[in-house]
């Protein structure tokens, strides 16, 4: 059974994910990039999973997290450029950093459940 703190982190990042793909489509940016953000979300709510679970991460996980980890780290700077852009007040910009690093924790829980798998 997962702790409830995990659950929280899941609805998080649900949110982030759910929210940051519904506002890219109303603004009129590729839906397939935003789909690709969606799923790129999915992939770091399963590390977590697979963190609290001890479950089996394998290759093919490891594949989509560094994917995942790429297609974020491609969003984080466009949202950046674009909060820049915007000329954002502080509050605004802190706003856009802390959006970003929302999914970190799970990039390692991932890292993590690779490597308690492999043991390496």
């Amino acid at each position: 059974m997962m702790p409830w703190p995990a659950w929280l982190y899941l609805v998080l990042l649900a949110l982030v994910g759910l929210s940051g793909c519904v506002l890219a489509v109303r603004a009129g940016r590729s839906s397939v990039l935003a789909l690709a953000r969606l799923a790129a979300t999915g992939v770091l709510m399963w590390a977590v999973v697979l963190f609290v679970r001890d479950g089996g991460a394998g290759l093919g996980f490891a594949a989509a997290l560094f994917a995942a980890v790429l297609v974020l780290a491609h969003k984080s700077a466009a949202d950046a450029q674009e909060a820049q852009r915007m000329q954002l007040d502080t509050p605004g910009r802190i706003g856009v950093m802390i959006n970003g690093l929302v999914a970190l924790p799970a990039v390692a829980m991932g890292g993590l459940a690779l490597w308690s798998r492999h043991g390496t």
